[in-house]
């Protein structure tokens, strides 16, 4: 990957303080790390009802976003004994005969032009009985079917994994593109989890750093930069207005929101080197919780908000730290390896994705210190838990060319995120669409 940007916002922190400032495919699914065998599922073409079929195909979308959770295993239509789409159409010995454990069915109702509505049911194969409840997914533009199969997704996987799935859920990441010969332009991009549908919704010649999703995901908040140095804004998604929330002289980087969506945590150097300040959304105040003459950097809040993690090297190279707000004290929380950084917890605070020595993503236990690795690579970066827990997002390279992963967050499955193209980076998984 290119490395005129860093590959950790703490590495280009230290640069940036030092030195002045300067002016449709389907998604390949590559399994890493040995056999992985997840629950066998059968997911039928949804059969089209009074008239022809969308361009859209709702089953092929469930199966590849199953397919890269690591926990399911679609089977080839080409061993289908039939093709149900009600539910007194099922034989569930065809599906024992094939060996499917799970089993998804629906129509795909065309009202008008341009109008559908889906209805599906899941079964479980094995007690031979429907889970979860039928639904009917109603007012359906064509270019909204892909939302509705995420939404099955989802429902799948809660019937069977007995938690959320992440699949109806966006991405955003920056992505670098080469106008002129050595003039590039920069846009921030946002997705659909897969990388499908990407739209920009903010673009500079100058770089563009660390995009961060508010908890209701209305809202973005992001570096960029500005004749005085680099500047942090929060973009409404929605109608695309944004508005600078830190310009202060010196470096201000790494945003980061608390879990109700009124604070924003970041980095900044207007006092010397950089420490760690809270936002208030509401009075506009700006509070310093850090001071150390070392830099601190990268904050991520708990899911409880009661402390934030951030990236320091007060103990000579960058470990991950805790801060307390109840205490007002920091804790060294990472000691395996040189280097440790841009780190963020999992939905209920029990595990921390983060960089380990330079380029590495893994998973740890926060309780125990334990670590799961994800990659064992050079240079990736910018992980990102789905809303779930269950998988990560991050930034790597594949055959020398950049690229957005995602891997089941034990570390067994990694895929490509094929539909995400060019010079892509800094990606961040935002919470479930309300």
């Amino acid at each position: 990957m290119n490395q005129l940007i860093n590959k950790s916002a703490f590495l280009l922190l230290l640069v940036l303080f030092s030195v002045a400032f300067t002016a449709q495919a389907q998604v390949s699914i590559d399994i890493s790390g040995g056999t992985v065998r997840g629950k066998p599922i059968a997911i039928v073409p949804f059969r089209t009802i009074d008239g022809t079929a969308p361009g859209t195909q709702i089953d092929q979308v469930i199966a590849n976003n199953l397919k890269i959770s690591g926990k399911f295993e679609p089977i080839s239509a080409n061993n289908y004994m039939s093709f149900p789409s009600r539910s007194e159409e099922v034989r569930f010995k065809d599906w024992r005969f094939i060996d499917a454990e799970a089993l998804v069915i629906g129509e795909i109702w065309k009202l008008d032009t341009d109008l559908y509505e889906v209805q599906f049911r899941v079964f479980d194969v094995a007690r031979e009985l429907e889970v979860g409840q039928g639904k009917r997914i109603p007012n359906l533009r064509g270019k909204d079917l892909r939302t509705a199969a995420h939404i099955i997704s989802d429902s799948v996987y809660q019937a069977f994994m007995n938690r959320p799935g992440a699949f109806n859920s966006r991405i955003a990441f920056i992505k670098r593109s080469e106008i002129e010969f050595q003039r590039f332009r920069y846009r921030l991009m946002v997705a659909d989890w897969d990388g499908f549908g990407e739209q920009e919704v903010f673009a500079s010649w100058r770089p563009l750093l660390s995009p961060a999703w508010s908890p209701d995901g209305r809202f973005l908040s992001f570096v960029s930069f500005a004749e005085t140095g680099s500047v942090i804004r929060v973009m409404d998604t929605t109608t695309g207005q944004h508005e600078i929330v830190a310009q202060f002289k010196g470096v201000n980087s790494a945003p980061a929101w608390s879990p109700d969506g009124r604070q924003l945590a970041y980095s900044t150097s207007q006092n010397g080197s950089p420490d760690i300040y809270v936002y208030d959304v509401n009075s506009k105040q700006h509070t310093r919780i850090s001071t150390h003459y070392g830099i601190d950097t990268e904050p991520a809040w708990s899911p409880d908000g009661r402390s934030l993690l951030f990236t320091s090297n007060r103990s000579g190279k960058p470990q991950i730290y805790s801060y307390d707000f109840a205490r007002q004290e920091s804790t060294r929380i990472t000691f395996d390896g040189d280097e440790n950084a841009n780190a963020s917890y999992d939905y209920n605070g029990e595990r921390v994705a983060l960089v380990h020595d330079g380029g590495q993503i893994a998973v740890m236990q926060e309780r125990t210190g334990e670590l799961t690795w994800i990659t064992r690579n050079k240079f990736d970066e910018s992980p990102s838990f789905s809303p779930n827990g269950d998988m990560v997002l991050y930034a790597s390279e594949q055959d020398y060319e950049p690229a957005l992963m995602v891997a089941s967050s034990d570390g067994r499955v990694r895929s490509k995120l094929e539909f995400v193209q060019g010079d892509v980076r800094e990606p961040s998984w935002s919470p479930l669409r309300q």
